[in-house]
């Protein structure tokens, strides 16, 4: 967690008081001893000279017995002497005070960086150092320090918030001279900015950018992007970038403009030769398959990019990409049936294997930012399938769109038809309108407007008979569902 804050407390206490009040107090023991610890620690931890507040967090895990993660910040501005006594009597207090009825752990925050305070001094003094090299640095929010394991062989972490993207690669320079001076050769360091932007903007509108010795979900190693930070720098200096992440040998940029792909990514590319240069802009965007440690090249996009290409398209508010899915954002029903019939006419081929059209899935009404007052929910449409059922699950769409909400999903593995009727007296229409084209397999899922679950039905075709589909235990039919099923069934099947 990283903080940006100045403020000042005015507090002391004698080295007396102090004393006092941190001897054990000998109290009997606590039926939630975690949660009594937690409120110990923070009553006594509070009124150290140079602590601004105390939290954290309790386990209560047998009677009498309990875990305290307490959490110590720090006043602002503090010398890096009194921080380190801070540090020191906080250290001392939770190691001395720790025993078979509580365990305590903690860690300390001071001018927007936090670290986890260690069994040893020594070891506290060797983050202090790191720490007192970073803060007080007006272009710095904060950060995170944690040391390499004891032994040398690996871990440690550095991680500094910058308050400005123009501080970025400065930031990136004094992470890694704290992280040399310190002789953490393994740590794994980072320098970030970030931007607040309202919550219904798509994630590609908000500014996000990043530089790391490490590429996530690869392996421990860490390396040298510095020819991937000069190929950030040029393109950034030539083209409004939104998004980066930076990290040795693999460059991923978003830029404002989508026109400016091809000229950023030649600029990227003679800087760092070597690199994976992938780039995106505008509407497009390309994520990263999440879990898999094989990151895809910049060329696995190829035939996606292509797609993408044919996607941009009146109507069409987002395009999201891997090497095997392409997901486009469209909220008029009209428009979603236009785009994926351009797609199809495109050949998918492989490695893409999932095309979506349709509104946003996550978003309450299917549509994002300016899109939400232009759709409701009445008239959501998306189209569903893989490049050799993407035809089908089309015509099915069509045939759906005087049933809306509505969607078709066509996969070898997987045929779902969804539909929403205002009454049981729109069933010889639908039936009449769907029949010709759903599926042998599809399951369907048809729901009355405005009766909640207990006017939904599950059926599925085989052998062109609609069959309905057994209730899960403890459940029951309404008398909705059991109308609109019986209606289904004798139009369908009769």
């Amino acid at each position: 967690m990283l903080w940006g804050r100045r403020r000042t407390r005015s507090a002391a206490l004698t080295a007396a008081t102090l004393t006092a009040l941190l001897l054990p107090t000998g109290c009997s023991a606590h039926l939630d001893a975690g949660t009594a610890g937690l409120d110990r620690a923070e009553r006594e931890l509070s009124a150290v000279d140079g602590v601004h507040s105390v939290s954290g967090t309790a386990t209560n895990n047998l009677p009498f017995a309990g875990q305290a993660f307490v959490i110590v910040t720090a006043d602002d501005d503090l010398s890096g002497a009194d921080l380190r006594r801070v540090t020191h009597e906080v250290g001392r207090w939770l190691h001395n005070e720790s025993g078979p009825g509580t365990t305590y752990r903690g860690s300390m925050e001071a001018d927007g960086f936090g670290f986890s305070l260690k069994a040893r001094a020594s070891e506290n003094d060797e983050l202090l150092a790191v720490v007192d090299r970073l803060r007080g640095d007006d272009r710095w929010l904060g950060g995170d320090v944690d040391a390499p394991s004891a032994s040398g062989t690996g871990g440690g972490r550095i991680a500094l918030t910058v308050r400005e993207a123009d501080d970025l690669v400065s930031g990136w320079d004094a992470v890694r001279k704290a992280a040399t001076s310190s002789r953490w050769d393994t740590a794994s360091t980072t320098a970030s900015w970030s931007a607040d932007q309202p919550d219904d903007l798509p994630s590609y509108q908000t500014p996000d950018l990043r530089i790391a010795n490490d590429v996530a979900g690869t392996d421990d190693t860490v390396g040298d992007p510095t020819p991937e930070i000069t190929a950030y720098e040029r393109v950034r200096a030539a083209h409004e970038v939104t998004h980066a992440s930076v990290t040795p040998g693999r460059l991923l940029m978003h830029l404002a403009d989508l026109g400016d792909i091809r000229d950023a990514t030649a600029i990227a590319q003679q800087a760092a030769p070597d690199a994976q240069v992938i780039v995106d802009g505008g509407i497009v965007t390309k994520d990263e398959p999440q879990g898999d440690d094989d990151l895809p090249d910049a060329d696995d996009y190829a035939e996606a990019d292509r797609l993408a290409a044919v996607a941009v398209r009146p109507g069409v508010t987002a395009v999201s990409l891997t090497p095997t899915l392409v997901d486009v954002t469209v909220a008029d029903p009209d428009a979603v049936l236009a785009t994926a019939t351009a797609l199809a006419v495109a050949a998918p081929a492989d490695p893409v294997t999932s095309i979506r059209v349709g509104p946003k899935a996550d978003t309450p009404n299917g549509a994002v930012g300016a899109d939400r007052d232009a759709a409701d929910d009445s008239s959501r449409l998306s189209v569903d399938g893989s490049p050799a059922m993407l035809g089908a699950s089309i015509q099915v769409g069509t045939a759906l769109r005087a049933f809306l909400p509505a969607s078709s999903e066509q996969f070898s593995t997987n045929q779902s038809v969804a539909a929403t009727l205002t009454d049981a007296g729109q069933v010889p229409a639908f039936v009449a309108a769907v029949r010709p084209v759903l599926p042998e397999g599809s399951g369907l899922h048809v729901r009355l407007a405005d009766r909640g679950t207990g006017g939904t039905t599950d059926l599925i075709l085989r052998d062109g008979q609609l069959t309905d589909t057994p209730l899960r235990e403890g459940e029951e039919r309404g008398a909705d569902r059991t109308d609109l099923e019986r209606a289904l069934l004798d139009a369908w099947n009769g």
